[in-house]
């Protein structure tokens, strides 16, 4: 296995302006949080980039991500990425990526490893929604109608796309440079936050987790499918959590497929 060198960087709310209001600092302290919280795909973008210095095209070609966000971080927050190589027999590579804020408080955790062979694609994968999205409402519970897919939606992103998240996670890696470079991972599972959002109005949310299993590289211009089913809801500690099935088609094949889950219903 690779050498992974750890990595310090400030992290950056480049979310103020979302329809997600828990990146504001007002409505997040409603809840309870001392500030805007960064975005969770932000920080998974952080997460991603020593793997990608220590594995290159192949961490983003085929494998198996789990990121867990266990606590906020906020604007200007230096955060600490180290990572963990874990011994397998299974798997040609499996690490564990965590992010610290400057007290030593563990905010997230990424889990990723590459198996000899990938899980079956989930049969999901191939149910489809109508072309015309229904009107957003805003959401609730009983509006959340499980193995219902959402309309289709094709996504097309571009080199310019692909450069703005580049630039908000400073990151220099030459993968994801031109014309024909890779979409950067924190662009992949902002589409997931974006599929959901299509869906509903949520005027402050937070995601909470997501795994996602990599089948083929995705790259700028390309026509993705992006398919999208809610597949759980359910409640803990004053929260109502949803969990969406999202499969991302590419030139007739399945690309990527992703669990990501979200607490649509922030408690108090």
């Amino acid at each position: 296995m690779s050498v992974v060198s750890n990595m310090q960087i400030l992290a950056l709310n480049d979310a103020e302006s979302s329809e997600n209001r828990i990146h504001s600092d007002d409505i997040a302290a409603k809840y309870g949080f001392t500030g805007a919280l960064v975005s969770g795909v932000n920080v998974f973008g952080y997460l991603t980039q020593p793997m990608v210095e220590a594995y290159g095209e192949d961490w983003l070609t085929q494998g198996v991500m789990d990121v867990i966000f266990l606590k906020p971080a906020y604007q200007d927050d230096l955060l600490s990425i180290k990572t963990d190589t874990q011994n397998s027999e299974n798997h040609q590579r499996h690490h564990i990526t965590s992010a610290f804020n400057a007290q030593g408080v563990l905010l997230a955790k990424l889990e990723s490893w590459r198996p000899e062979s990938l899980p079956a694609i989930n049969e999901l994968s191939s149910v489809s929604g109508g072309k015309n999205p229904e009107p957003r409402e805003v959401i609730q519970w009983d509006l959340i109608h499980l193995q219902q897919p959402a309309a289709a939606h094709l996504w097309q992103p571009s080199k310019t796309d692909n450069e703005l998240r580049i630039g908000a996670q400073r990151d220099t890696s030459a993968i994801y440079s031109g014309e024909n470079g890779f979409i950067h991972p924190y662009y992949l599972l902002d589409s997931c936050n974006k599929a959901l959002m299509r869906m509903f109005i949520l005027p402050a949310w937070i995601h909470t987790r997501s795994r996602l299993t990599i089948r083929q590289p995705i790259k700028v211009g390309q026509e993705i499918d992006v398919r999208a089913i809610p597949i759980e809801k359910w409640e803990r500690k004053g929260h109502q959590f949803i969990k969406l099935y999202i499969a991302m088609w590419v030139n007739g094949e399945v690309a990527l497929e992703v669990d990501h889950t979200a607490i649509f219903k922030i408690a108090g």
